[in-house]
C-alpha cells in the first residue's frame, strides 16, 4: 500500500521504509495547560448560546411571525415566481442552504488550516464574524425578512464551520487515553451553557434582544479560546504550492483519491453519518412529535428541552470518563443500543410525562455518543490532515440533518404522525453495523512514541 505524498517540505524519504499503518499513530506530546483545556471547553459553552437560542426556538418564531409578510390572517410567507412559500418552508430552505454551504466549505477551509497552521486564526475569524452577525439581529424590524434571512444564513454558516476548527484541537490538548473525558466535559458544558443562555434569553420581552444576547454570549465566552489555545504547526507540502484555496481543493481531491489508505477513518465517518442522522432526526423532530401526537403545550416542550439539556451534562461527563476506561467504540455501541430501544419505545408513549421520562433516557446517552464520537475522531485522524478530517466530520453532521427528517415526513404522511419515529432505527442500526468494522487504535500504543513507525 503506497502512502500519499503528504509529508512536510523538509521531509526526506528514507532509502527503505516499512509500509505506512492504516492510520497514523500519534506521537506522545506534553499535556496542554489546564487553562488551555478550560478555554477549549468554554468554546462549547460559548457557541451553545447560538445553537439553542438562534437555531432553536427564538429566530424561527421571530422570522415567521414578525419578519415575513402576511399571506392571510393566520399565516406568513413569500410569493416567488408565482409560488407561495409558507414561513416554515422558508426556514427549511435557509437551514438546507446553510448546511450545503458548510458541507462544501468545511473540508476546504480545514485543508487550508492544515497547510498554513491557521487553526486558531480561522476559529477566531469564524466565531467573531458569526457572533457579530448575530448581534446585528438586534436591528431587525418587521418586514425585513431579506436582511433577517441573510443574517441567519451567514451566521449559521460561521457557527457550523467554527466547529471544524474547535474540534480539531482535541488531539492537540491531551493524550489519546484522556480525549474521551475532555471531549465529554466540552459537550457537558455546552449543554449547561445552552440551557442557561436559553433561560436568560427566554426571560427577555423583546426577541431581538434575546437574539443579540446569543451573539454577545458566543463572543464573550469565546475570548479564552482566542487568547489561550495553541496554534498548529503548518503542514505544507510540495503539492500545496499556488493559490491557497486551490491548494485546499487539491488536498480534498488527494484525500478522496487515497481514501483506501485512511480506511478506518473513512468507515468511521460513514458510520457517524448514518447513526448521527438518526440522532439529529430525534433532536429536530421531537418537538413536532410532542406537539402533534401528544398535544404538548409550548411550556411543556420547553421544560422537557431544558430537562434533557441538564441530564445530558451528566451523561457527557460520565460517558467521557467511561470512554477513557473502555475505549470510545464500546461506549458508542452501548449508547446506540439505548438509542434504538428509546426510538422503538416512543411508538407506545401516550402522555407528556412519559415523553419527558423518555427524554431523560435520551439525554443521558446523547452526551455519551457525541463526546465519544468526537474523541474517536481525534484518535483516527492522521495528524497531517487533522483539520481536513474534522471538516469531513462536520460534513457528516450537516448531511445528517437532511435525510432523516425527510424519511420521518414520509412515514408520518403515509402511516400517521406517530409512525414517523420508525425513520430513526434504520439509521442507528446501519451506523452501528458499520461501526463494528472500525478498528480503534489502542490507547497504550498511541501514548508511546511511535518513532519506529515514522521516517527517521
Amino acid at each position: 500500500m503506497i502512502r500519499p505524498s503528504m509529508e512536510p517540505l523538509d521531509y526526506k524519504e528514507p532509502a527503505t521504509s516499512a509500509p505506512a499503518p492504516e492510520y497514523e499513530l500519534q506521537p506522545s506530546h506534553p499535556e496542554a495547560t489546564f487553562a488551555q483545556k478550560v478555554a477549549w471547553v468554554m468554546y462549547d459553552w460559548a457557541n451553545s448560546g447560538y445553537g439553542l437560542i438562534v437555531i432553536g426556538p427564538l429566530f424561527s418564531f421571530y422570522f415567521i411571525t414578525q419578519l415575513l409578510p402576511k399571506l392571510s390572517e393566520d399565516s406568513t410567507g413569500v410569493r416567488l415566481a408565482g409560488v407561495t412559500i409558507p414561513g416554515s418552508a422558508m426556514m427549511g430552505i435557509l437551514n438546507s442552504v446553510s448546511m450545503a454551504l458548510m458541507a462544501v466549505a468545511a473540508p476546504v477551509l480545514g485543508a487550508v488550516a492544515d497547510i498554513k497552521g491557521w487553526t486558531r486564526r480561522l476559529l477566531i475569524v469564524h466565531a467573531s464574524v458569526g457572533s457579530v452577525l448575530t448581534l446585528a439581529m438586534f436591528f431587525l424590524q418587521p418586514g425585513m425578512w431579506h436582511v433577517g434571512a441573510l443574517l441567519y444564513l451567514t451566521s449559521n454558516f460561521c457557527f457550523g464551520t467554527s466547529f471544524a476548527f474547535s474540534n480539531a484541537f482535541l488531539p492537540k490538548l491531551t493524550r489519546p487515553e484522556k480525549q474521551g473525558s475532555l471531549s465529554g466535559w466540552g459537550f457537558a458544558m455546552g449543554y449547561i451553557g445552552g440551557a442557561v443562555s436559553l433561560i436568560i434569553a427566554g426571560s427577555m420581552d423583546n426577541p431581538r434582544v434575546g437574539l443579540a444576547f446569543a451573539g454577545a454570549w458566543w463572543l464573550l465566552f469565546s475570548l479564552p479560546a482566542f487568547f489561550l489555545l495553541p496554534e498548529f504547526p503548518a503542514q505544507r507540502t510540495e503539492n500545496d504550492r499556488g493559490p491557497l484555496l486551490m491548494a485546499g481543493f487539491r488536498r480534498i481531491g488527494h484525500t478522496f483519491k487515497h481514501i483506501r489508505q485512511y480506511r478506518m477513518l473513512f468507515l468511521f465517518l460513514l458510520a457517524f453519518l448514518l447513526y448521527n442522522d438518526g440522532i439529529e432526526t430525534v433532536i429536530s423532530m421531537s418537538p413536532s412529535f410532542g406537539t402533534e401526537v401528544l398535544k404538548m403545550t409550548e411550556t411543556e416542550l420547553i421544560k422537557m428541552f431544558l430537562v434533557v439539556q441538564f441530564v445530558a451534562f451528566f451523561g457527557a461527563v460520565a460517558f467521557g470518563y467511561l470512554s477513557d476506561k473502555m475505549g470510545n467504540k464500546p461506549v458508542i455501541l452501548i449508547t446506540l443500543c439505548v438509542w434504538v430501544m428509546a426510538a422503538l419505545v416512543a411508538l407506545f408513549v401516550t402522555s407528556p410525562k412519559q415523553f419527558t421520562l423518555l427524554g431523560v433516557v435520551i439525554g443521558l446517552v446523547l452526551g455519551g455518543v457525541q463526546a465519544s464520537s468526537r474523541a474517536m475522531m481525534g484518535t483516527l485522524a492522521p495528524k497531517h490532515i487533522h483539520n481536513e478530517a474534522f471538516g469531513f466530520f462536520s460534513i457528516s453532521g450537516k448531511f445528517a440533518s437532511i435525510f432523516g427528517p425527510l424519511l420521518y415526513a414520509g412515514f408520518a404522511t403515509s402511516m400517521g404522525p406517530r409512525w414517523g419515529v420508525l425513520s430513526v432505527p434504520p439509521f442507528l442500526i446501519a451506523g452501528l453495523l458499520v461501526l463494528l468494522r472500525v478498528r480503534e487504535p489502542r490507547n497504550d500504543s498511541l501514548a508511546d512514541s511511535s518513532a519506529t513507525n515514522r521516517p527517521t
